[in-house]
């Protein structure tokens, strides 16, 4: 089990870092959102819930490649529900799907999200051109 903390400004570095290598969207990041996992005192793994007008937004979840397949992404999944409770939504591939069925989130219709998310969703629409679907989701 790694250690769960919140992120401080110190590791705003590490945590750009890994969005930017995981080719998430590096856009509108700000640590204060962040928990990380470390092990050997080291981040090795980092998620955030940004509070969006009207919604709270789980996102930008990312393991280092060799730490993955440990629970890590669990834990940090299942603090952060803990945190902000329910509703909470996320944006992802389509791909990705299955994984967040797991901890019971489920497709959500674009027509049935928060206005604000609504405009993520449509704005991704056009990532669809490049052949990735990104869908929404939702715990309720």
């Amino acid at each position: 089990m790694a250690d769960l903390r919140v992120a401080t400004e110190a590791d705003a570095g590490v945590i750009r870092k890994m969005i930017v290598d995981e080719r998430l969207d590096p856009t509108s990041l700000d640590w204060r959102h962040f928990t990380v996992a470390e092990e050997d005192g080291r981040i090795v793994g980092i998620a955030q819930v940004k509070p969006l007008p009207g919604v709270n937004e789980f996102g930008s979840l990312v393991v280092l490649p060799e730490y993955r397949g440990r629970g890590i992404a669990a834990q940090l999944i299942r603090r952060l529900e803990a945190q902000v409770g329910k509703p909470l939504y996320l944006i992802c591939r389509d791909r990705m799907e299955p994984y967040y069925q797991r901890f019971g989130f489920r497709r959500v219709r674009w027509v049935d999200v928060p206005p604000f998310l609504k405009l993520k969703l449509g704005a991704a629409a056009l990532m669809r051109l490049g052949g990735v679907r990104i869908i929404g989701m939702v715990k309720e």
